[in-house]
């Protein structure tokens, strides 16, 4: 690589001198370093009053010299010296560090001699500019070399590689959730359609984009709505010439993270109902949100998800580029913000594809062999899938009940996915977590069958196992070094058939302890009992151990609590306050969740009413606390009652996302910000 950079005035008219040309070849370093690879220096030389240094790179491009200056005729015959020297066969870059005034005199040496236009029978050529004011660079580029050319703004576009001694290397690809999307320091940056801003109320008293302040301020005063609803307008101070402003409206001590989430999903969403392809998003740093930049950038890579069955069908996606905008300088902490995002939005995509598809699209068949295909490249990953019958209604019998009139359909069998993250180090392990998550492919309550509409929406009752498979994804991802996870996908589809369990059977459980059916719409707690049992076996084994049950299980946590999570934490657990822990992780990026208490009668009221059993699947007699008392059965009937092993439960009943809406993937962001997944 060759970087050349001529030093032009400045544009308050202060002459060109050295200090200036240092600070061009800072710039061109800063661009070089920290955005696509890492170098290291391996010659510095003085020549005709400029410095010119050459780096080598071990990640992949052999060399790298950078030739600021302004006095540049000996330019050609050295750049064709470096690339004879150096073997230079990927690309030379030439950014033009001038204000547009002038533009022409210092193209002028770029075309001397054409020494540009015979470098490119030798090597890639790419101009690049970093202009203060350039209305029309292209063209005037384009004219003056009179030929065609790729450009490269100099807007620090981030590909998402990073090293980390905590963590190890990080290959790019892991955190490319998209090959086009880019952190941009320039927002007039011409790569992009559309500018998105998130209006903070005044009182906060958040800064705007000094070229887009007094805008804002003159259209504030013609139309109040701004602050009221996501709007449109044309801007000439922004890429695209298109402005779309996206208010939280007012915030108050109640509010929580969730409305940063709020305004970035309606801002993206107004930009593409605008026709913008190439969004540019403004991620401001607020103080009352310490995570709000990471749930501002999640908020707007979640309003450009497509279903699974939609994009299967059209592959197209509906942005060609996506950028984010912090500051005007490269920042080390908000790169790391967007690997974060990038990652937990990939982990999110995974569980929005099982949650959100159809019961046929996401049978526990098709659910293997999409959990296989997702993480086929992760190395740190192992997967176990138990489809075998006779091994499941030995090992998990109570989930073989659940899935008996299924079983005569190959595709609807029931299956049990392990999967297991281990860090590359081992002996660094500080906690191991055990999940287990109810994927109930398809609930029609079985012989208590669903009526009057009830049915509808049930294929959404796969979204605790979903939950699972998008968490191990994050971990795998994001590599934490100090985290071992195991995680149980429990599948299986309720249906109704001549082979149905009905109530008054009597089962026995992989725990041993005999449980009398009451209920056949009661099937996600037997469909995660056996598996949560036998990882209270494993934990007992295992460093530090806390267990999670996660489920959209009972339909009076959504009444309870409307759309946030039921946290519910047994003896252990809640010696240490894990469910405030949750509900504090989960305000800081914007999923909500309620602290329950599992009280002794809890317990108590799954024991069995008839002689010799020992639980009743749940108590029809009982008027309130069932979303408590099935936390109860699961600590019962799981051997967990008189262990001192943490286990928390999840009912994401209400918290899950019910149709039309997309599924919420809850509770991966909460989960990873809790236990330190993140970067």
């Amino acid at each position: 690589m060759v970087f050349y950079g001529i030093a032009g005035k400045r544009e308050d008219g202060s002459p060109d001198d050295y200090e200036q040309k240092m600070a061009i070849m800072n710039s061109l370093s800063t661009f070089a370093f920290q955005t696509c690879v890492k170098f290291y220096p391996v010659m510095s030389m003085p020549k005709e009053n400029q410095h010119i240094l050459t780096f080598a790179n071990p990640n992949g491009i052999r060399r790298c010299t950078i030739l600021p200056g302004e006095h540049s005729n000996f330019l050609p015959h050295l750049a064709h010296e470096v690339v004879d020297m150096w073997d230079v066969d990927s690309a030379i870059i030439v950014p033009i560090v001038v204000s547009a005034n002038g533009l022409d005199q210092h193209l002028s040496r770029l075309t001397l001699d054409g020494w540009i236009k015979s470098l490119m029978q030798k090597a890639r050529v790419i101009v690049g500019y970093d202009c203060l004011k350039s209305p029309e660079i292209d063209m005037i580029i384009m004219r003056a070399l009179g030929l065609p050319f790729e450009h490269n703004r100099m807007s620090r576009d981030v590909y998402i590689e990073y090293s980390d001694n905590r963590r190890g290397k990080m290959s790019g690809p892991e955190f490319k959730l998209y090959s086009n999307v880019f952190i941009e320091t320039n927002i007039q940056c011409i790569d992009y359609d559309a500018v998105i801003l998130i209006l903070y109320p005044e009182d906060l008293k958040i800064p705007l984009p000094r070229h887009i302040g007094s805008f804002i301020d003159k259209i504030a005063k013609v139309d109040k709505h701004i602050h009221k609803a996501a709007t449109v307008w044309h801007c000439d101070y922004v890429s695209g010439g298109r402005l779309v402003l996206s208010p939280t409206g007012k915030i108050s001590p109640y509010h929580d993270a969730k409305v940063v989430r709020d305004a970035a999903f309606k801002g993206m969403i107004r930009a593409l109902e605008a026709g913008a392809k190439k969004p540019l998003l403004v991620v401001q740093n607020v103080v009352n949100f310490p995570d709000g930049q990471l749930v501002c950038i999640l908020g707007a890579l979640e309003a450009l998800y497509t279903p699974l069955q939609t994009r299967e069908r059209d592959a197209t996606n509906n942005f060609l580029r996506i950028g984010f905008h912090s500051e005007e300088k490269l920042s080390e902490s908000f790169e790391k913000t967007v690997r974060n995002a990038l990652a937990l939005e990939k982990s999110r995509i995974l569980t929005r594809d099982i949650a959100g598809s159809d019961p046929e699209r996401m049978t526990p068949a098709n659910i293997v062999k999409y959990v296989k295909s997702s993480f086929e490249t992760d190395s740190n990953i192992t997967i176990k899938i138990i489809d075998d019958q006779e091994m499941i209604a030995e090992e998990y019998p109570l989930l073989a009940a659940v899935a008996r009139a299924s079983s005569q359909i190959e595709r609807h069998k029931p299956r049990v996915v392990e999967l297991e993250y281990k860090p590359s180090d081992i002996a660094r392990v500080t906690q191991t977590l055990l999940l287990v998550g109810k994927g109930v492919t398809y609930d029609t309550g079985g012989a208590d069958l669903k009526i009057s509409g009830k049915m509808a929406g049930m294929c959404r009752d796969k979204g605790g196992a979903a939950a699972v498979a998008g968490f191990l994804k994050a971990c795998s991802l994001l590599k934490p070094p100090h985290l071992k996870v195991k995680g149980v996908l429990c599948l299986c589809r309720n249906s109704i058939g001549e082979d149905s369990y009905v109530p008054d059977e009597l089962l026995i459980s992989k725990s041993g302890k005999t449980v009398r059916v009451t209920n056949t719409d009661a099937e996600g707690r037997f469909a995660m009992a056996d598996a949560l049992y036998k990882m209270g076996v494993l934990a007992e084994n295992e460093l530090n151990p806390h267990l999670y049950t996660i489920a959209t299980l009972t339909g009076h946590a959504r009444l309870c609590y409307g759309n946030y999570t039921a946290a519910l934490d047994n003896h252990s657990a809640r010696g240490t306050n894990h469910a405030s822990a949750l509900q504090f992780s989960g305000s800081r990026l914007g999923e909500g969740f309620e602290v329950s208490f599992i009280r002794p009668e809890d317990l108590s009221v799954n024991n069995g009413k008839c002689k010799g059993d020992d639980l009743v699947q749940v108590d029809m007699e009982a008027k309130c606390r069932h979303h408590q008392l099935a936390g109860g059965f699961l600590i019962k009937v799981g051997g967990l009652e008189d262990k001192n092993i943490k286990y928390t439960h999840l009912d994401i009943a209400g918290a899950a996302g019910t149709a039309p809406n997309e599924p919420t993937a809850v509770p991966i962001l909460t989960l990873c910000h809790v236990h330190k997944v993140l970067m």
